[in-house]
Order: structure tokens, then C-alpha cells, then sequence
């Protein structure tokens, strides 16, 4: 179960915090995965160390999205050296993640001078079909250096749910579509949300066993129609597209596979 002070033993209330090396006299964080904060003294003792902030401390996403997490670090009491950054993917015990299908990728090396921050970003890949369900996972990320180690957690909160954006013009120009030519395999259950951003009506088609937006009503500007692939069978394989544009039949579907 996830820890519901992650927040609080970060050090914000919007971003993760925390401070690596001795602080001199001021008492020392401890080294377990909350990421707990310390303070710095910058007297003629101080102890250099690094100071790591992370831009979301919190997630919430969708299937399909690639979501980018902003690692900052920040010199203490002059400090300069190599920081070493180790990110992964867990539940909320902090074991390994083995559903999704989730994948990170970012520096596992970052240099950190005195003079200036720096900053690292790491991307966490969600699949289309990760999850039939709200689906929870953390992004890990365990930083040392010479000056000590400190875990940054991430969490991520999954809706089981594949939106994408018919944006304006794309009547006349279908390369740009985002259904054109598209691959999608998705689970039972999940749920596929087209948005018409739109200021002419788009009709969603479907067949196969996909469900096909209502003609004449269907499609208009600022809607949102939204497919529940819960009442299809595994195996199902169909078309999902533009059917017309304001009464234009220039068609194109992406292929959905249920799995």
C-alpha cells in the first residue's frame, strides 16, 4: 500500500526533497526509501552535499502517455562531483513492477557542480495496454554520491483509459490524424476517448464489434465520445476512426485489438 506521508517525508507538498551528506550540526536524514529531508549548515565545518528536488511527486495518467520527471540537483556547501542515479519501477511495497509493461529511461549519470544546478529527466513509457484497471506504480529513483545516498519516489496513478484529439483541420490534411494508419491493442475494459477539439463535427465510426457514434447527433464540436471495450471478447479486432467530416466522407480508422 502506498504510504500516504510520501509528501510530507519528502519535503513539499508539491515536489520531492532531500538533502545528501552531513549537515554538520543540524540532524541527519536517514537512508531509507523516503527521501527524508536534512538540513545544511554553512559554517567553516559544513559537510558538502547535494540537495535533490523532484518536479512531480505525483503522477496521474493515462494508457498510451509517455510521462517526463524532472530530477534537480542543487550543490550544498560547495560541492562538486558525479552523482549516480538509479531509477525503477516498483508497487507500493517497493518491489519490482512486473504488470504494465512500464519502462524508464533516463542518465544514470549526472554531474553536479557548485556554480549552477543541474538536472536530469527520466521518462516513464505507459503501454496502451498496461491495465484494464486503475493501475498504480512508482517511479524510484535512487541517487548517491560521495556525499551519502537518498531514494526520490514518484508515484504514479494509471486510468485505464486511451484518449486521443481530433484537433482542427484535420479534415483536410488525414496525415496528420491521429487515427490514420494506427495500431492500437488495448485490454478488456479499458476504455478508448476521442475528443473533438474540432469546430466541425466528426462522426466516430466503429465496427467489428466497436461501437459506431450515432449519426445524425454524434460528432459535435467540443464532444467527447468515449468507447467501453469491457463488453468485447478477447480476440476482438476492428476499426476505430473518423467516419466524416461535416458531411465530408474522407474516412480514416485505426485497427484496436482487444487482448
Amino acid at each position: 500500500m502506498r504510504t500516504p506521508l510520501l509528501a510530507t517525508a519528502l519535503g513539499l507538498s508539491l515536489a520531492g526533497c532531500l538533502t545528501i551528506g552531513d549537515s554538520g550540526t543540524a540532524p541527519n536524514g536517514g537512508d531509507d526509501d523516503t527521501g527524508s529531508s536534512t538540513g545544511s549548515n554553512t559554517g567553516s565545518n559544513a559537510t558538502p552535499g547535494v540537495n535533490v528536488t523532484t518536479d512531480r511527486a505525483t503522477v496521474t495518467t493515462e494508457l498510451g502517455k509517455a510521462e517526463v520527471v524532472t530530477l534537480t540537483f542543487t550543490s550544498v556547501n560547495s560541492f562538486t562531483g558525479s552523482v549516480t542515479v538509479t531509477p525503477s519501477l516498483v508497487d507500493g511495497t517497493g518491489v519490482a513492477l512486473t504488470t504494465g509493461g512500464l519502462t524508464v529511461a533516463g542518465p544514470t549519470s549526472v554531474s553536479v557542480a557548485a556554480s549552477a544546478p543541474a538536472s536530469a529527466m527520466y521518462t516513464v513509457t505507459i503501454p496502451t495496454d498496461a491495465t484494464a484497471t486503475q493501475m498504480t506504480a512508482d517511479l524510484k529513483l535512487d541517487v548517491a554520491s560521495s556525499a551519502g545516498t537518498k531514494s526520490v519516489t514518484s508515484a504514479f496513478t494509471i486510468a485505464p483509459t486511451y484518449s486521443l484529439t481530433y484537433a482542427a483541420g484535420l479534415a483536410a490534411n488525414l496525415a496528420m490524424h491521429p487515427l490514420t494508419g494506427l495500431k492500437v491493442s488495448l485490454k478488456k475494459g479499458a476504455k478508448i476517448s476521442l475528443h473533438n477539439a474540432d469546430t466541425i463535427v466528426h462522426v466516430t465510426h466503429g465496427d467489428g464489434g466497436f461501437k459506431h457514434e450515432d449519426i445524425p447527433t454524434g460528432g459535435q464540436p467540443g464532444a467527447t465520445y468515449v468507447i467501453d471495450t469491457s463488453q468485447l471478447a478477447v480476440g476482438t479486432m476492428g476499426q476505430v476512426g473518423c467516419h466524416s467530416h461535416s458531411g465530408n466522407n474522407n474516412e480514416t480508422y485505426a485497427t484496436v485489438t482487444i487482448k
